[in-house]
């Protein structure tokens, strides 16, 4: 779905949290498959915007005009729980949020398929990781294993401003705005840091918060499609540019193949609050991404 820019968040071992809003904390899955579901699969998604205040969560689909409220109350008290598979086929269980916001999925995406949406919950069975594979990293030691809610590889992924206006001035005949690139985290950098520095980051300083570098985030189809239209891009950006100078260098392109980086994915040291205009500081490691 759509993103959601805040000032400041709550950086937790789980992902980011402003107040109700919690990152990742909602799944989209096909009942029929007993498998979650994205804008890979159903590219309208993105055209819902979520928002949550005093307990409720609203829908809006930017294409059907429509919108719908979920009462968290009411599926924390319901407990109709449901077991998915996720990332890697990682099973985990969550809390069916109803028939009416299924139907209203349905009708936002144009689908007759049985969406469900899940909503994350503590309390139950959970056996996911945050799944980072040794090759994925040149065998770069990972400081630490992460529960996760409902992200694919880790907690957070940061970029930085520099990289996207990078991008931005290779591309001749579009402009690529951050929300085709849903960083949890968005760092300006002055003009003295170089494009894509990030790659090269190993231990990341935000106030009290201490990140780590876990992995390169690679980029898929997802990143080609316009979020007001729900549509991918007839002229193959961002990835066409992107694949001509940013796919994964020297022994990891084994890994990723065909799929351009761009920005990383990060763990969680020590939490605590983060907000705008906070000065970031960070360590090197010798090696990129």
């Amino acid at each position: 779905m759509k993103g959601i820019e805040v000032k400041i968040g709550e950086c937790t071992k789980r992902g980011l949290k402003c107040g109700e809003l919690e990152d990742r904390n909602f799944l989209v899955m096909d009942e029929s498959l007993k498998k979650y579901v994205t804008a890979k699969d159903y590219k309208k998604m993105l055209t819902i915007q979520p928002s949550i205040k005093n307990g409720i969560l609203n829908l809006y689909s930017c294409l059907t005009q429509k919108d719908i409220n979920i009462v968290i109350d009411d599926v924390t008290e319901k407990r109709h729980i449901i077991k998915v598979e996720c990332y890697e086929k990682g099973i985990c269980e969550g809390l069916d949020c109803g028939d009416d916001v299924s139907d209203f999925l349905k009708e936002a995406l144009g689908t007759s398929n049985n969406l469900r949406l899940i909503k994350y919950s503590s309390s139950l069975f959970n056996q996911r990781k945050a799944i980072v594979h040794k090759n994925q990293t040149l065998n770069y030691p990972i400081k630490k294993d992460h529960d996760v809610q409902y992200q694919d590889e880790g907690p957070f992924m940061i970029m930085t401003t520099n990289s996207l206006d990078d991008l931005n001035n290779k591309i001749k005949d579009d402009v690529m705005s951050i929300e085709r690139f849903r960083p949890t985290i968005m760092i300006e950098c002055n003009e003295n840091i170089s494009p894509f520095n990030e790659d090269y980051w190993n231990d990341i300083y935000v106030e009290d918060v201490k990140f780590y570098h876990m992995k390169p985030c690679t980029r898929c189809v997802i990143t080609m499609i316009n979020s007001n239209t729900g549509s991918l891009s007839k002229n193959g950006e961002p990835l066409k540019t992107l694949r001509t100078y940013r796919l994964s260098p020297e022994k990891l392109r084994k890994v990723y193949g065909e799929s351009p980086v761009m920005g990383v994915v990060v763990g969680i040291l020590n939490g605590g609050i983060i907000k705008e205009g906070d000065t970031v500081y960070a360590s090197y490691k010798n090696l990129p991404c």
